[in-house]
């Protein structure tokens, strides 16, 4: 059985979101497959705007400013639509763990593991406790409860300062010296977590580049695992280009944490990679999948298995990945050329590189929007383009610095960890 035969031939599918990179990569994998795939849309610049792999969009409350509303909206959409799956792309998986029951009796498809199990992994401080459980290498760190024990990390220097909950790359601050730890203790957000008891991770940054894995649990067993190195940034930490590996340890690490969790559904792993010792050392945990076009060109189709999973389907053993696989992402590449002020040369230059084939470009693929699949995405990238040319300085409201409208906000975490259980 291939993973094309996983899932049924044609699954009626909602996306949770319709803003994020991974929702846009998901629906592309679902479109090619010949889904039917619903979105729920919050408004505002979107990465899945005018797909026409998209045949429903359910206007919805933000899920970054009121969970609570937002639920309630995908509730109603699922009572009102015959969906047979639901895929929670980004960290509405969250919520939905926290109410995975209720869901379920609506009669769709989800795959969510339960809550506990998800805390562990939200919560960054709980997460650094569990790789030193299972004995996985990660970066120095520290966990810290106040401001004069934040200060005492100095000698971690440089060093990462991350808040317990956060999400795309925001709640993280890199402090090179002591008077850069100082500024970041000051910050509200740092002294609101003291004040409310919680802990600050501090945690030694180390060289080397950015390994992003992802996988598939059910129920503790791992089901699907892909890996990839990000080979060039992009905006706001993203990757603007990926290749494939084979990292055997990374799979048994993922094996061991699913295990551990008893996991069911998605979950993704950032790390980096220590090239002197061929060791990765993670640095991040995420309950979600992360981004999966280049899975599915490397022959680890998680998007079919997610979709098994979620039916009950059989899922069928695990298949090994195509290592060297190439993809990118133009749209990150051109808004961190602005991000970074290299101005708009070098913007040019990016677009005159795609356009040929050449660089990084030649012999990969466009992961983020398939122009030729998708001709929208071609709307989008030119649009943002057509922006950064006449002023570089526009990719902060483009690229956004608030929380995204998918993530889930410290206050949205708070409702749900401190509300009764239902």
């Amino acid at each position: 059985m291939t993973d094309g035969q996983l899932a049924p031939a044609r699954c009626r599918v909602l996306l949770t979101e319709a803003t994020s990179a991974s929702a846009r990569e998901t629906l592309t994998v679902l479109g090619r497959l010949g889904h039917e795939v619903g979105v729920m849309d919050s408004g505002g610049l979107t990465l899945t705007a005018r797909s026409t792999w998209v045949t429903r969009r359910h206007p919805s409350p933000r899920f970054s400013t009121d969970p609570a509303r937002y639920l309630d909206a995908l509730r109603r959409v699922l009572a009102d639509h015959a969906y047979d799956v639901l895929l929670p792309t980004h960290e509405q998986l969250v919520a939905l763990s926290r109410y995975r029951e209720e869901f379920a009796a609506l009669g769709v498809g989800l795959a969510v593991p339960a809550f506990d199990a998800v805390c562990r992994a939200q919560d960054k401080a709980r997460t650094v406790r569990l790789f030193d459980t299972l004995g996985l290498p990660q970066p120095d760190t520290a966990l810290v409860a106040d401001e004069k024990e934040l200060l005492a990390q100095a000698p971690l220097l440089p060093a990462y300062v991350k808040l317990p909950v956060s999400t795309s790359s925001r709640g993280v601050w890199r402090a090179d010296d002591l008077a850069e730890l100082t500024g970041t203790a000051a910050r509200p957000e740092v002294r609101e977590v003291f004040t409310r008891g919680g802990e600050v991770l501090v945690q030694r940054a180390v060289p080397g580049p950015l390994v992003m894995a992802q996988a598939l649990f059910d129920r503790g067993r791992l089901v699907g695992a892909h890996t990839v190195l990000r080979a060039r940034e992009g905006a706001q930490g993203s990757a603007s280009a990926k290749k494939s590996l084979a990292r055997p340890d990374v799979v048994r690490h993922l094996t061991e944490l699913g295990a551990a969790l008893d996991w069911h559904g998605p979950l993704s792993v950032d790390g980096v990679l220590d090239e002197t010792r061929d060791t990765v050392r993670y640095i991040d945990l995420n309950p979600r999948l992360v981004e999966p076009v280049n899975a599915h060109l490397a022959g680890v189709d998680l998007v079919p298995r997610w979709l098994a999973l979620s039916t009950g389907a059989e899922v069928g053993p695990l298949p090994p990945a195509r290592a060297g696989v190439r993809t990118h992402m133009l749209l990150m590449a051109v808004l961190r050329h602005a991000e970074t002020g290299r101005g708009r040369l070098r913007i040019l230059s990016e677009l005159a590189r795609a356009a040929r084939g050449k660089g990084w470009y030649e012999n990969s693929t466009e992961e983020l929007l398939p122009l030729r699949a998708d001709p929208a995405g071609a709307l989008i990238l030119g649009a943002v383009s057509a922006c950064l040319l006449v002023s570089p300085r526009l990719w902060r409201r483009l690229a956004g610095s608030g929380a995204p409208a998918h993530a889930l906000s410290a206050e949205g975490w708070r409702h749900l960890t401190e509300s009764p259980r239902p």
